[in-house]
């Protein structure tokens, strides 16, 4: 079912509902306002009867019948009788050969003083009436309310009339409004079916900018634009880890045919060999870069599960690497002694922790002329912060900004071996562990790369 059906038909069903409501609310308050306004015609007609025929001895009960039948009232034919205190009828305004009443009633409305019932259809009044003589009268009035029953039939039928024909406007309504209300949606739905893979910077119209549509659009171009940064990121990824694979298989392929263009003594072969494999590790080294690059940006769950001391983990890749790397130097010291173990205690997985410190160090090493790097840990309230210092070559400012790039290396840097891969896995991992990670640099001096984690 259409948002735009499904919101005609809930708004119909509530203004349904409500006028329905309202309709029999006005139908009661009206059928009870006519009872009491009969009721109380029905009182003044038995107290005037009473009042003329008992306290007024020149008007007897022939004249009074009389004055009865030509009176133009809404209460004609009301048939009122009168009561003394054997329960006898004293008068009746119609003629009849049995006259009913109840005596239980008679004496409810001595009791009682005034009575409101109905019976056989006819609504009943009856109330007490004392003469000069202080001799009590039971006067009872009783007749069917023909005029104001037709006022509420024609009451009745004007209200199913007006309340059928109020729900049918707003089913009418309700559909041209929700159309309207659900035109921009429409419309954006039409611009996104022309939004392809390859055409990724187009944009939706945002409108005016303020209601929740307006706010979808620019959450959709958002998204938009951030599937659009990942595509080029995917293509830069792929034409650079291309370009960098190339380069040692095809100095592999040189190597292998030079080979094999004549024969050659055991010792120019074992040469060969050691060059081949020499760029067979530059490409193990290179692919197992580009596997942790890809491991940086699976699902982030579970990546916070484990809690980590930063000196632990950095002792250990020291030892790691240092093994690996003989002439390395690696100085780790604390700023200030910690008092309690959670300063220097994050959250996060053993293997990534190590990537982002290794890499780091690695980078430290690699490019100081001493081969030395400075690893100092102090803490605040919140975060630990973790400073790797070396005094290479250092990064030009205007390069800075590009250094955590996949594949960027300045120009500096390029006659050193490397793929530009690690310090963008770091800042992925780290970004990952909720950290943040800053470089200051300057040409010739050195570079210093601060890793800021939360700490428990």
């Amino acid at each position: 079912m259409k948002i735009r059906t499904k919101i005609t038909i809930q708004f119909s069903i509530v203004v349904a509902f409500i006028l329905a409501v309202f309709s029999m609310a006005i139908y009661f308050i009206s059928e009870n306002y006519r009872q009491q306004e009969f009721y109380n015609s029905l009182k003044d007609k038995a107290v005037t009867t009473a009042q003329l025929l008992i306290k007024e001895p020149q008007i007897d009960k022939k004249l009074l019948k009389v004055i009865d039948k030509n009176t133009l009232s809404t209460l004609y034919p009301a048939e009122v009788l009168i009561f003394n205190d054997s329960n006898q009828v004293a008068y009746s305004n119609f003629e009849a050969d049995t006259i009913w009443y109840s005596p239980d009633l008679l004496n409810r409305i001595r009791v009682d003083k005034h009575v409101e019932t109905q019976f056989n259809e006819k609504q009943v009044v009856g109330t007490t009436f004392q003469d000069s003589l202080q001799n009590s009268f039971v006067v009872l009035a009783r007749a069917e309310d023909i005029y104001g029953q037709e006022k509420l039939e024609n009451i009745k039928d004007t209200m199913i009339v007006g309340y059928l024909g109020a729900v049918l406007l707003t089913i009418l309504l309700g559909i041209f409004f929700s159309g309207q209300s659900l035109k921009p949606i429409s419309e954006i739905n039409d611009e996104i079916s022309r939004i392809t893979a390859s055409d990724l910077r187009r944009k939706l119209d945002t409108g005016n900018g303020k209601d929740e549509i307006a706010t979808l659009a620019v959450n959709f171009n958002d998204m938009l634009s951030r599937l659009n940064q990942s595509f080029e990121l995917q293509k830069s990824f792929v034409s650079n880890a291309s370009h960098e694979l190339r380069t040692p298989l095809a100095a592999i392929k040189s190597e292998i045919q030079v080979a094999l263009q004549k024969e050659r003594t055991p010792i120019e072969y074992k040469e060969t060999l050691e060059t081949l494999l020499s760029d067979n590790q530059r490409i193990i080294k290179l692919t197992n870069s580009l596997l942790q690059l890809a491991k940086s940006e699976n699902n982030e769950e579970d990546v916070l599960s484990t809690e980590l001391r930063i000196d632990e983990i950095l002792f250990k890749v020291q030892d790691e690497m240092q093994h690996a790397h003989r002439q390395y130097q690696i100085m780790i010291d604390f700023e200030e002694i910690p008092e309690d173990i959670a300063w220097v205690t994050v959250r996060g997985k053993d293997t990534l922790l190590k990537t982002v410190f290794s890499n780091l160090i690695d980078n430290a090493c690699k490019y100081s002329a001493n081969q030395l790097a400075e690893v100092r840990i102090h803490f605040d309230a919140q975060n630990c912060y973790v400073r790797v210092k070396d005094s290479g070559i250092g990064i030009p400012d205007e390069e800075l900004d590009h250094v955590f790039e996949p594949f960027y290396r300045t120009n500096n840097a390029k006659s050193y071996n490397g793929s530009g891969i690690g310090l963008s896995i770091t800042k992925r991992i780290v970004k990952m562990l909720k950290g943040k990670i800053l470089v200051k640099s300057k040409v010739g001096e050195g570079s210093e790369f601060t890793v800021e984690l939360p700490h428990l």
